[in-house]
């Protein structure tokens, strides 16, 4: 049986080495044509931040994103993303925008700026349909004009592309590429071949083949994969605590809304019992003096519900937001372990520590890792 290639398009060194790397233009223009159908077809693009094995041994910040120009000027801005949030389409339009606003130097006009493509790889869902490819435009409400020459977004969700390897040689461009990235690494070189013979996917598939057999690329890889699937790991945590936090606040606001209807029942009981302890004093005295001390404690006993209805708001508040620092505490710890290359602490053992002990330890490392860079 043929050896699985085992390398993960979707991790970002392979991804960037793949469709950002100098010699590799004809795999990023097949993905970039399959998703945006341009009026004008791209000929030729260059990087503008061509993918460098030197970036990734440096341990300097890389960027995970690939940048490209055409041959009509025309900017193009790809990313894939493991981890999708609720706030990820307002990043994805400010990061389009500045890419667009970026062009302009000294002395230009805005005549000269040139149409900018903003393309996300989503490996989770962010939109709540069946759609795999959304694309975004700016346009004229009524008459539907579009502000040609100006930007776009497109989202590809591949967590909602589930084609098959029996069928994806009669598929299209873009769902060819949406299986290459999900599954290749689950195929031979052999059997990625066989399944998607055009140059693109071969030159795709050799650059995969080169990451598993060149040591020093393969352990550069595994390092990104182990980094990248940790950090969805204890973001998938915090996000569990957060939930967790929230519904310690909603059960406590539950509890206050019924201790306030308490409140307000003693409430009515207690003008209850003071009509009646009106009506009675004619009669007694002594009775009002009574029903006037059970309305008194009827009242102290509301102020106590409020006061405990004001502290479990609180107390919910400031756990929520403790649980969430610890969180990224921990999370930003244990990265900047395995970039500086000490052992990685578990969560249980970061977890005990007081969280003004975890913001000394994470200050402690960035200072290390910044000391290195240097």
């Amino acid at each position: 049986m043929s050896r699985k290639i085992g390398v993960r398009p979707w991790i970002d060194f392979a991804f960037r080495k793949i469709f950002g790397k100098r010699g590799n233009e004809i795999c990023l223009i097949s993905l970039l044509d399959s998703v945006l159908e341009l009026p004008v077809p791209i000929e030729s693009i260059e990087f503008k931040n061509p993918f460098s094995m030197k970036d990734y041994e440096s341990d300097k910040q890389v960027c995970v994103d690939v940048k490209a120009t055409d041959q009509e000027g025309r900017i193009f801005v790809v990313e894939i993303q493991l981890v999708v949030n609720l706030s990820f389409a307002k990043r994805a339009l400010f990061y389009a925008c500045s890419a667009y606003a970026d062009q302009l130097g000294k002395g230009q006009g805005y005549g000269e700026l040139k149409a900018t493509y903003c393309v996300c790889l989503l490996m989770r869902r962010l939109w709540d349909d069946r759609q795999l490819h959304h694309q975004f435009r700016l346009v004229e409400r009524t008459s539907g004009r579009v502000l040609e020459e100006s930007i776009e977004i497109h989202t590809v969700e591949l967590s909602k592309y589930n084609g098959r390897g029996e069928s994806v040689r009669s598929a299209g461009v873009l769902e060819q590429w949406c299986y290459w990235i999900k599954n290749a690494d689950k195929h031979s070189e052999g059997e990625l071949r066989a399944l998607l013979p055009g140059l693109p996917f071969l030159q795709a598939t050799a650059e995969l083949r080169d990451i598993q057999a060149i040591t020093e690329e393969k352990e550069m890889y595994n390092s990104r994969e182990k980094a990248v699937l940790d950090y969805e790991a204890n973001l998938i945590d915090a996000q569990r605590e957060a939930r967790e936090a929230r519904e310690a606040i909603e059960n406590a606001q539950a509890e206050a809304r019924e201790a306030q209807a308490e409140a307000r029942e003693a409430q009515a009981g207690a003008s209850i019992a003071k009509a009646e302890a009106l009506e009675a004093i004619e009669n007694a005295n002594a009775e009002a003096r009574i029903a006037r001390e059970a309305i008194e404690n009827a009242n102290a006993e509301a102020r106590i519900a409020r006061e405990a209805v004001e502290n479990a708001n609180v107390e919910a508040r400031e756990a929520l937001k403790k649980g969430e620092a610890i969180g990224v505490e921990i999370g930003s710890i244990q990265l900047l372990q395995r970039l500086i290359g000490l052992s990685v602490q578990g969560q249980e053992e970061l977890r005990v520590m007081p969280l003004e002990d975890l913001v000394t330890l994470r200050e402690s490392l960035n200072t290390e890792l910044q000391n290195r860079a240097s």
